[in-house]
Parts: structure tokens; C-alpha cells; sequence
């Protein structure tokens, strides 16, 4: 049998069959930093949390140092201006920066909540520090999160102490149901479009069922000056505030996708992992043109020999269905050919 009958051939197969939805994003946009460590004898006090003081578990540790008279022992700050663990006793969780695979692996250990003799979801965050949100700046935020059993969430951008600033109320100047947002699901479709316009309409958490992913955008303005900013992911457990733990313990969640601009600057405040940009329908590798570079692409993706990230998959989706098959390639590949004249 011919080359061309046997390639049909594999054609016909794959026909039947559908690409599931994969996790490979690009590189950071610049790496993360470390900051520089105070000077030596001095201790370095974190602010105290949102919604309540608590010691802080894993955010600092035990450095011995060898100097030329004597040997002493001194706590070196952890750098908060990367993603990291923060947790209030009993909570407890285990981060991972996945680089090879380009995502953040979270697990919960331990929620805490009033049940454990912790105090509510706040007691185990997934979270940045390091930026500034101005009055008035127009901002984009987006994320990618999976979870491996059903939970919720709530992620918020704030600053240290919680403490009213303006209209920021509890020092939050954006939180999940906050701002013009989408949030869409692999299992379900769209799940969530807002656009709460008054920042106390609503306070939820953002559910999330077991096996999804939700990749989420949303666009808000700044209602107050917050010099000293965070992003947090609150993951803990159940409290005044919070009828259910937002994971039980083992659950593990992975993270993509961390961006936050300020669009009024154009300046990226937060990038992690972040999906690739693509403007263009049919443009698949982000370089706002729809070519062969393109279907060769997405034939190689039905082949399994090219892992597409999420924003590459849905601008892989021609046909609307839902799903990227070969039919895909087949749309594309007659667009290229000037069979048709859009997408």
C-alpha cells in the first residue's frame, strides 16, 4: 500500500477520535526574583495576615553561618515576591514549582477551620507579594486552576494587613466575583460571567468540580491606592465565614496561568507560567498569521508528538464543537487553500 493511502488511512482513524485538553504553557515572562536579606543580627517580622493574626508556618527557616570569628545562627526571610505557601496552625500545605512541566502542584495537607482550632478559609493561602495596585489603573487578571476533587475557592487582591482603605473594603481592591470576568470550565463550558460594578455585591467562593480545570480572565479598576499589594488564593477550612472546608486534606491543585497588568501602564506585575497570547482564530503558535506553520501544528498534536497549552487548544477549536479533532485540521487546512475565506 502506497504512502498516501496508508496516511488516509491514519486519517480515517483519527477521525473518531478527540485530542483531551493538555497543560503545557510557555516560559515565565522574566524569572522570578529573590530578595536581598536583612542585615545580619536582625529579625524579620511578616505583617500579619488578612481576617486574623496567626504564626506563619514554613516562612521562614533556620540558616547557620560561618564568619571568621565566630559562627552564629540566623533566620533568613523567605521571599515572598514569588508564589508560596502561608498558613496559620493547624493548617498546613506543600507547594511545588513544577518547571519541567510548567505549572504549580499545591496540596493540602491540613484546611485548619474552627473544627481543627483554626479560624476559616484564610488559614492555608496559595500566594505573591511584592506589587502595587494604583487608584483609578485599569487591570487584567487571569489563572488556570485544577483541583483532583470537588472544592471552591476564594482568591482576592489586597493588601498586607487587611485593613480598609477607600472603598477597599477589608484592604481588598478586586476579589473573584469582582470586576467584568468569565470563568470557564473544561467540564461544563462557561460556568461564571459577572460584572459587578459595586465591590460588596457578592463575596462567594468560586466552586470548582473534580477533574476540572477553570480558566479564568477578568478585567477591573483599582478603587484605592494599595502600595503593598497580594495575591492570595484562600484553600482552608470551614469557619464563620465558610459553611465547607474549600479542599479536604490530600486534595492537590495545579496553578498556570498567574497574570496580572496593569493596563493603564502596560506594565506586568505578575507572570507565572503563563498561557501563550494568541489574538488571531486559527493562529496556533501566537505569531498573528494563519499558515501552514499552523496545521502542521495541530497534525502533529492529533499525532501525539506536540503538547498544545489551553489558549492553543480553544483557538484550535474551528468548527465550534467543543472539541479539537481532525475536522480542525480539515477546516484549517481549507482556509490555507482558499477554499473558504474565514474561520
Amino acid at each position: 500500500m502506497n504512502k498516501a493511502v496508508s496516511f488516509l488511512t491514519s486519517l480515517l482513524m483519527l477521525s473518531s477520535l478527540t485530542v483531551p485538553f493538555v497543560y503545557a504553557e510557555d516560559e515565565a515572562v522574566s524569572e522570578e526574583t529573590t530578595s536581598a536579606a536583612e542585615e545580619a543580627g536582625e529579625e524579620i517580622n511578616d505583617t500579619p495576615d488578612s481576617e486574623g493574626t496567626g504564626e506563619e508556618i514554613n516562612d521562614t527557616s533556620d540558616s547557620e553561618e560561618t564568619s571568621e570569628n565566630n559562627e552564629a545562627s540566623e533566620k533568613e526571610e523567605k521571599d515572598f515576591t514569588v508564589w508560596h505557601v502561608n498558613a496559620t496552625s493547624p493548617a498546613e500545605g506543600e507547594l511545588v514549582d513544577d518547571k519541567e512541566n510548567k505549572e504549580y502542584l499545591f496540596t493540602v495537607i491540613n484546611p485548619g477551620g474552627e473544627k481543627r482550632g483554626g479560624t476559616d478559609k484564610w488559614d492555608l493561602q496559595f500566594r505573591i507579594r511584592g506589587f502595587s495596585i494604583v487608584k483609578d489603573h485599569e487591570y487584567s487578571i487571569r489563572y488556570a486552576i485544577s483541583a483532583d476533587r470537588m472544592g471552591s475557592y476564594y482568591t482576592k487582591i489586597a493588601n498586607y494587613d487587611s485593613k480598609e482603605v477607600g472603598e477597599a473594603v477589608a484592604g481588598e481592591v478586586w476579589h473573584n466575583q469582582f470586576g467584568t470576568s468569565t470563568v470557564k470550565s473544561y467540564v461544563d463550558g462557561v460556568v461564571w460571567e459577572n460584572a459587578e460594578t459595586s465591590y460588596s455585591d457578592a463575596w462567594n467562593n468560586q466552586a470548582i468540580s473534580k477533574g476540572d480545570t477553570l480558566n479564568v480572565s477578568c478585567n477591573f479598576t483599582g478603587i484605592a491606592d494599595i502600595p503593598e499589594a497580594e495575591w492570595c488564593f484562600f484553600l482552608g477550612g470551614a469557619g464563620s465565614t465558610t459553611a465547607n472546608d474549600c479542599f479536604t486534606p490530600g486534595a492537590v491543585l495545579r496553578f498556570r496561568n498567574l497574570v496580572l497588568k496593569d493596563n493603564t501602564t502596560g506594565e506586568t506585575l505578575v507572570s507565572a507560567y503563563p498561557f501563550t497570547e494568541i489574538n488571531v482564530k486559527g493562529d496556533i503558535n501566537g505569531d498573528d498569521t494563519v499558515d501552514t506553520t499552523d496545521l502542521s501544528l495541530l497534525s502533529l498534536c492529533l499525532l501525539g508528538d506536540v503538547t498544545l497549552d489551553d489558549a492553543q487548544i480553544d483557538h484550535a477549536d474551528l468548527d465550534g464543537d467543543g472539541v479539537f479533532h481532525i475536522a480542525d485540521v480539515a477546516e484549517l487546512l481549507r482556509f490555507i487553500s482558499k477554499k473558504i475565506d474565514t474561520l
